[in-house]
């Protein structure tokens, strides 16, 4: 029990931490890192995207979140990551 625990607040810390890796790596990192914190961040975004939603919308709004407000952030934040990949932005 503890050790799903433990997994599972590393998992959630990583993906709320995930922006700051992925410039951390583009900025500072070998091309190895780069590739992997594209990848990363390309997958992960989306979920990123609720996470931080969730949070603040408790912390500063002081209300909960709809799954259908969730829902929208994560088919937003997808899209941009599809756009910015058909545009060219974001290349492997």
């Amino acid at each position: 029990m503890i050790r799903g625990l433990t997994n599972f607040a590393v998992l959630v810390g990583f993906t709320l931490m995930l922006p700051f890796f992925c410039a951390a790596a583009w900025l500072w990192g070998n091309e190895d890192e780069r590739i992997l914190m594209k990848i990363a961040g390309c997958v992960l975004s989306p979920f990123t995207a609720v996470l931080w939603y969730i949070l603040l919308s408790h912390l500063i709004f002081h209300r909960r979140s709809s799954y259908l407000v969730q829902f929208l952030v994560f088919l937003c934040s997808a899209t941009g990551i599809v756009i910015l990949i058909r545009s060219g932005v974001i290349t492997f």
